[in-house]
């Protein structure tokens, strides 16, 4: 939670709504806008590069008919990553240009598509080199990659992404006290799954409670007046405007 007793703002995919996703330019875009966090996108190339990008495949962000575990570095510098309309298609960064242009402006979330032992052990690298451990987060999906993740980035804040649907209430329930066994920072389920009793058990084990990918209106709305501590989206403004509602006019980003 911020400060001023909003939820903290997420950037998803670099301002995936504005932007072209996973780009320096979405980047710059969520810290004009204010946000909190930027969340981004790793894989690992044919030759090792860490590079933002959320599919397996380049074709739908860059035409590309290849996978992205199936080209070098070098082939995918001539490539471009498109966007909405009126934005020129951008380059596709590495992980570690990412964290350069951050600088340490706004945290970074790091999620990994197609998590294993050796691209955490390379996102791991990349991070403590930029100097970054202290603004990078992560949200694991597997019991495994949160059991992994916190053994490789200890002390890092972590947010278990523990379901992509709505769950019953004795299913969502396990999943959270489990989340309490593990000793992640919080939980960031698809912000469907979220309850008012879910996100007060959650606060009752000491969890923080994130949640994605809240774009409506009438969503966002409602996750702020369950008293979620983040929110993650493709549209931080609609996230800042609703936020100030709530506050009732006041807000300090």
């Amino acid at each position: 939670m911020h400060p001023s007793g909003r939820p903290l703002v997420i950037s998803h995919r670099t301002n995936e709504g504005d932007s072209p996703e996973n780009t320096l330019l979405g980047i710059e875009r969520a810290i004009a806008d204010g946000c909190d966090a930027v969340e981004v996108d790793v894989r690992a190339t044919l030759d090792g590069a860490l590079v933002l990008m959320h599919d397996e495949m380049l074709e739908r962000t860059t035409g590309d008919p290849r996978a992205v575990e199936a080209v070098t570095l070098e082939a995918l510098r001539a490539l471009r990553c498109g966007g909405p309309q009126g934005h020129e298609p951008q380059p596709i960064p590495t992980l570690d240009e990412t964290l350069a242009c951050l600088a340490g402006r706004i945290a970074v979330v790091i999620d990994v598509p197609a998590p294993g032992e050796a691209i955490e052990a390379s996102i791991a690298e990349a991070v403590r080199r930029a100097g970054a451990e202290a603004r990078t987060w992560l949200t694991p999906t597997f019991d495994d990659e949160v059991e992994r993740t916190l053994r490789r980035f200890p002390g890092f804040p972590t947010y278990f992404d523990l379901t992509h649907r709505p769950l019953p209430p004795e299913a969502i329930e396990e999943r959270i006290r489990l989340a309490g066994r593990l000793g992640v920072t919080g939980i960031n389920p698809i912000h469907t799954a979220l309850t008012p009793e879910a996100v007060a058990l959650a606060h009752g084990l000491g969890l923080q409670v994130a949640c994605w990918t809240v774009d409506e209106p009438a969503d966002i709305a409602r996750v702020i007046g369950l008293g979620v501590d983040a929110i993650t989206t493709n549209y931080p403004v609609r996230v800042f405007q609703a936020a100030r509602d709530a506050l009732g006019g006041r807000l300090d980003r």
